[in-house]
Formats: structure tokens, sequence, C-alpha cells
């Protein structure tokens, strides 16, 4: 019944305005058709703490970008003088948040389609086809998957520069812990975020060792319960 009630078909990519910004979006796609028919809802309160705590010359790292929702609302919120650091494992997501950078004309904004671990690694990225391509992660056991080159979180944002982060979003779709996990006892606590976003997700979480929410306590955050999926983390 539910199937026959809501069926998304297939339509081609539409390119529009989304606030202030242009994207090219799949219909289909769950998450995308949110950032198509009502981008001032989605993530409603995330982006409320985002537009409160980013400021211009900010620095800003969206890990898990997917096609750049978030990293293009930080590019406005940073602007000229700050950067945003988008990191996406996916190639074929990573060639659409590419185009969208490039549609919407910033130039702050620093795509590495990379994928993050503990460790320099190559990784099978499980894909989620089903309708939410943002879904793909390491843990997703897919007959679909890609080769994907990881490395750690510390690696990257020296790689691209990053001598401190003021804000950061990061939904790595189980990964989080493995991640965090290794970029704390890295040590650079300059690299450390002012504040995070971070999805915490029960499905994955029973997949992996580590409590996440524990993790960043233990490393100075306080916690904000956002909404069913989401944290807010901000540094002490």
């Amino acid at each position: 019944m539910a199937e026959s009630i809501y069926n998304r078909k297939k339509r081609a990519n539409a390119t529009v305005e989304v606030l202030d910004f242009k994207m090219t979006l799949d219909p289909a796609d769950s998450m995308e058709c949110q950032f198509l028919f009502r981008p001032q809802l989605y993530d409603r309160e995330e982006m409320g703490f985002l537009r409160r705590l980013l400021k211009p010359g900010h620095t800003f790292v969206d890990a898990g970008a997917n096609v750049g929702f978030y990293s293009l609302i930080a590019s406005s919120l940073v602007g000229n003088t700050g950067k945003v650091i988008s990191i996406e494992a996916d190639p074929f997501n990573a060639s659409r948040l590419e185009a969208n950078i490039r549609l919407s004309k910033v130039s702050n904004v620093r795509l590495a389609n990379v994928g993050l671990s503990d460790q320099a690694e190559t990784l099978r990225l499980g894909l989620s086809m089903s309708g939410n391509r943002g879904g793909n992660s390491f843990l997703y056991d897919s007959p679909n998957t890609v080769s994907v080159e990881c490395r750690t979180l510390t690696d990257v944002l020296l790689a691209e520069g990053v001598q401190k982060v003021d804000g950061a979003k990061m939904d790595i779709e189980g990964f989080e812990f493995k991640v965090l996990q290794r970029f704390f006892a890295d040590g650079n606590s300059k690299l450390w975020p002012g504040f995070l976003i971070i999805e915490v997700n029960p499905f994955f979480e029973k997949k992996t060792d580590g409590d996440i929410l524990a993790l960043l306590a233990q490393n100075g955050y306080g916690l904000t319960c956002i909404s069913e999926l989401n944290y807010l983390a901000v540094r002490k």
C-alpha cells in the first residue's frame, strides 16, 4: 500500500535557485527533493545554529558533503575571507557537488573527493541506490560499491592548508567515531572545531564499537540534542 501511495517517479534533474544559490538536483532522491521543494525547512534547527555561530572569515568543514547544501550555506556565511572544506567520499556525489559549486559561482569552497578513516587506506564504499544517494556508507552491505581512497581528517585538513577550524558538520554514515577518535588522538587541538553538528545514527551505532557522544564529552565538548539524529557539540 505504501509503495502505491508514494512512488517517486524518475524525472530529469532540475537546475534551480535554492535559497541564495543554485543547484542541480534529482527530484527522485529523498534528500534532494527537500532541497528542491522546501529548502527553508531542511534541517531548520541545524541551519539556525549554523547562521548564529558561523562568522565572516571563519573556516568550516563539511564532512559528508553530499551535493553541497551545507557547504553552500556555509560559503555565504564565512564570506570571501573565510573558507569551506567540503569532504565527500563518493566520486559521483563529489562530481555533482563540484558542479553545484560552479553553478553558484563561489570561490571559497574547496572540494576533497576522499573518504575519511582512522588511517590511510582503500575501502569499498557501499552505495545507497534506493532513493538516497547520500546514504552511502563504508558500513553499508550493498551489492553496489566503489573503491575509495581514505585518509585521516587531520591529514585532509593539513593538505588543504587549514590551521584552525571554527565549525564543522559531520555526517559520514557510521564512521564518525572511528574518524574522530583518531582525530583527537592526533593531538592537534588547533584543528578541533569550535562547534560541530554531528549525526548519531542508532542503525550504524550498532555496527561500531564506540560511543561518539562520550568521545566528544571526554574531549571538552558540551552536547545539545537538536533532532532525532543530530547533535550540536560546542567546545568549552
